[in-house]
């Protein structure tokens, strides 16, 4: 019978008839009827969708799943929420399953031990006879609008308690994990006395098992056990896998000058040890209260009395891993991929970018900054991560280093690439320590915990580390393995692993002694770095503060624009934040250029040219094959920008203009640079100052530093300051090397 009152219509089992029912009428459902739907709903449930693709419409989908992994060994079942909606009887188990998932888990997953006898176990194969364990895992696939069906995801700060006991979807990010324990779920207690069995079930979660003070049994005529004589009997328990997890919110989503927040994370059975600390999942499970603060309970210990105040985990039931972007982020509707590939055929989509890179930065030295907001370009769009066949691996990110004077703009730099990235991590040098950025291990009482720092957060994205000179050297030294090989080996405590660091660098630093001095080089005195961690990167780039009151002239009137809200149209540019991010996000996902064989012979000739030059001028910024990598990545990234799968000349050469005007400008600025600018009666005193140092010093010959500037300034009648610059332009020459004692020896 089929009765119809306002659009609602229900369906009374047996008999088929059919009567209006309500979501209030589902809180009232026996769990009974949950068991008998959701064995029909297994059995009969087939793929129903034009968009199955290969698969045949009609096909039983977790009926032949489900038989499939029991055939294999694997006693699971995972099901996606999204497929109740295709199901006659999907309405009612999805409300069940949301409302009351404590209830109603445990009865789904004795349905899968009735369809284990039911649909595969037969009298002549070597299955157990009697039905296992049985895991029920949940997935909840996104939607082409970011939406996960009627499951919305929810923010760890969301967790409130009108959520406890239900079941949620939360994003986050692993910081840390707890090695893997066993659970006990069937316990088996036997009394000491008189050897009376009993089998007390536990369920999933921080529970424990009540052991009964009392023994039910007899051990002879009127005599009853002894109080408390119930032992468990290891042999006869049944033990699962669990381990927990520590899950915090996404950098993304903590506000400004708020801490980040986290939570446990107990995953059991076929869920364990499939992620790492970095690794960014969605988590389906219930949202738990318990008593106890430590999450455990002792079997038989003492139980306090009921406490208001509870201690939350979530229970997993399901987690997806996501690689590089979060699942649900990387999803695109068609109009957003068509919007983006008529962008890309656009011929200046290069320089929209370049323009919507940080548009309301401007600087006294023009040039400098734009070739900088090309290079952040380069380093947010990224190269191709390439995987050889002896598995080895080559990186496809790009590092930047910004060494230049107060108040050019770096910070902001760093400010504007962590919006516009869609993984980030902001940073500061001074407040970081090298546990901070890599991995540390913390001792808690159930022994040693990994975290992962910084880097290992930023798996799949950039990490901006402000105020780079500030760190400590052995810091500086703990980040080299994360920069290059991308991965950070630890082997303390007893825990030997690996952890994945796939992100780029975009550090900013200032001269040694604060700004760019005109006595001293700036590539020698005026870098405080060890030439270990400048190879790291790809391009370096030297911004100085130039006095010219034109240019000045331009700032000025720039920030007081800015002030006045004038400059709208220029803060934002061509493409906004969000859709720069978008766009960014579906290069990376959908695009890894490899370089043509011709722009491959550009590039040879070229780097062949360029350590040749070096070798000749002794550079303090090392020239290798690192650098060569540095030109492949940013021709790569280029062409990325544009949606190409090849890298042509064009890009090499781009690529090629900007590694020179970055890490090969800021090496040649040496001796020639101290002499640039320099009025011509300033040079010819300086030459004199030349021809009397070589007078006082013969070839092979030594002299103190400090003598040498003595006899020049007392003796010779010459200023200090041009015996310091002629003292530092013969060391730039290699005429002049220090040596011990603060002595300098002529060469040549």
């Amino acid at each position: 019978m089929m009765l119809q009152e306002d659009g609602a219509i229900r369906v009374i089992e047996g008999d088929r008839d059919e009567r209006p029912i309500g979501e209030s009428e589902y809180n009232n459902v026996e769990m009974q009827v949950v068991h008998n739907k959701f064995k029909n709903f297994v059995r009969e449930f087939a793929y129903n969708s034009p968009g199955a693709g290969s698969i045949n419409i009609g096909t039983l989908k977790y009926r032949e799943q489900f038989q499939l992994n029991i055939r294999r060994g694997f006693y699971h079942l995972e099901i996606s929420l999204n497929d109740f909606s295709g199901h006659e009887d999907g309405e009612i188990l999805c409300h069940c399953l949301k409302e009351k998932p404590t209830e109603a888990v445990p009865i789904c997953e004795k349905a899968l031990q009735e369809l284990y006898l039911e649909l595969v176990k037969q009298p002549d194969d070597d299955l157990p006879e009697n039905p296992p364990a049985i895991q029920l895992q949940f997935t909840c696939d996104a939607d082409l609008d970011g939406s996960f069906g009627t499951m919305k995801p929810l923010m760890i700060r969301e967790l409130n308690s009108d959520v406890v006991e239900k079941m949620v979807v939360v994003q986050g990010i692993v910081v840390s994990m707890k090695k893997a324990r066993h659970k006990a779920r069937k316990v088996t207690v036997k009394c000491s006395n008189c050897e009376n069995v009993k089998e007390i079930f536990v369920g999933a979660g921080f529970c424990g098992a009540h052991v009964p003070s009392a023994c039910d049994g007899n051990s002879g005529v009127n005599e009853k056990c002894p109080p408390n004589s119930f032992v468990v009997a290891d042999d006869l328990c049944d033990f699962v896998d669990e381990q927990t997890l520590k899950l915090q919110e996404l950098p993304e989503h903590v506000p400004i000058g708020e801490m980040p927040r986290s939570f446990d994370l107990l995953v059991h059975h076929y869920n364990v040890d499939l992620c790492t600390p970095g690794s960014r999942l969605t988590a389906i499970g219930i949202f738990c209260a318990t008593e106890n603060s430590a999450g455990e309970k002792t079997i038989g210990g003492n139980q306090k009395g009921a406490s208001t105040v509870k201690w939350s985990y979530l229970n997993a039931l399901g987690i997806t891993v996501g690689q590089g972007n979060m699942p649900g982020q990387v999803q695109f509707t068609r109009e957003e991929e068509e919007r983006f590939r008529q962008l890309a055929r656009d011929p200046d989509v290069r320089q929209k970018v370049y323009k919507s890179i940080a548009p309301s930065i401007c600087a006294s030295s023009k040039d400098v900054v734009d070739d900088v907001k090309k290079a952040v370009a380069c380093l947010l769009f990224g190269g191709s991560r390439k995987h050889l066949p002896d598995g080895t691996r080559m990186r496809g990110d790009i590092n930047i280093l910004l060494l230049g004077d107060p108040g050019t703009a770096k910070s902001q730099f760093l400010k504007f690439s962590e919006k516009a990235a869609p993984i980030s991590v902001y940073t500061s040098g001074k407040g970081s320590s090298a546990a901070g950025l890599t991995a540390a291990i913390r001792q808690d009482g159930d022994g040693f915990t990994l975290e992962g720092g910084a880097m290992v957060l930023a798996d799949g994205g950039i990490v901006c580390i402000d105020e780079f000179d500030k760190m400590d050297v052995k810091d500086r030294v703990a980040i080299h393995e994360a920069m290059e090989q991308q991965t950070i080996s630890i082997a303390k405590a007893g825990i030997t692993t690996m952890l994945n660091t796939r992100c780029s660098v975009l550090a900013a630093a200032n001269p040694s002694f604060g700004s760019f001095s005109d006595n001293l080089s700036n590539t020698a005195e005026q870098m405080d770095f060890e030439t270990t961690i400048l190879s790291r990167f790809d391009m370096l780039f030297l911004v100085k503060d130039v006095r010219d009151p034109e240019r000045d002239y331009g700032l000025a009137k720039h920030m007081s624009s800015l002030h006045m809200g004038e400059a709208t149209m220029e803060r934002e540019g061509p493409l906004s934040v969000i859709e720069l991010r978008n766009y960014i996000r579906y290069c990376r996902i959908n695009c890894h250029p490899r370089l043509h064989p011709d722009a491959g012979e550009v590039l040879k000739n070229h780097y062949v040219k360029i350590r040749a030059e070096m070798k000749e001028e002794k550079s303090n910024i090392p020239i290798t094959v690192r650098q060569l990598e540095a030109i492949i990545r940013i021709s790569e990234s280029l062409a990325k920008m544009q949606l190409r799968d090849e890298v042509e000349i064009g890009h090499v050469e781009e690529a090629l203009r900007l590694f020179n005007v970055s890490t090969l400008d800021s090496a040649n600025k040496g001796a020639s640079n101290l002499e640039f600018g320099l009025p011509e009666a300033e040079r010819d005193e300086i030459q004199k100052a030349e021809e009397q140092i070589r007078r006082l010093i013969p070839r092979g010959g030594r002299k103190n530093q400090f003598q040498l500037r003595s006899l020049l300034v007392s003796a010779s009648g010459i200023e200090e300051r041009i015996a310091n610059k002629a003292i530092q332009i013969m060391k730039m020459r290699r005429e002049l090397e220090e040596r011990n004692n603060n002595t300098l020896q002529r060469v040549n």
